[in-house]
């Protein structure tokens, strides 16, 4: 089932706004985990930024960090080819620093019906 952030304000962070975003994925299935992700402007309207494909192995993790640069507002969908995966996002700043105000733990994921 796929899961979104919904929208991200990207203006006023300390110490600086997002130019990427992390999405870490924990497959906890015993075999492997693909999916991809994609990123919205939604600057006024809803624009694809990117759709960027991940592959995680039985029972291990992996990132993807596609840009949000120049997005006032930016939206993260994950859709995994099956359940069994967690999933975490995080905007950070042109020099990786995570952005607190940016981070969503699996719980914090809302479901696409």
């Amino acid at each position: 089932m796929p899961l979104t952030t919904g929208p991200i304000e990207n203006t006023g962070n300390l110490p600086a706004n997002a130019t990427s975003v992390r999405i870490k994925v924990l497959n906890l299935t015993g075999g492997l985990l693909t999916g991809v992700v994609r990123v919205f402007r939604l600057n006024g309207s809803r624009q694809l930024l990117s759709t960027t494909p991940f592959a995680a192995a039985a029972n291990a993790s992996t990132f993807v960090t596609p840009s949000v640069a120049g997005s006032f507002q930016y939206e993260v969908e994950i859709s995994p080819n099956q359940t069994g995966g967690l999933y975490s996002v995080y905007g950070r700043t042109a020099s990786g620093v995570i952005i607190d105000a940016q981070r969503f733990a699996n719980s914090e994921l809302t479901p696409i019906l």
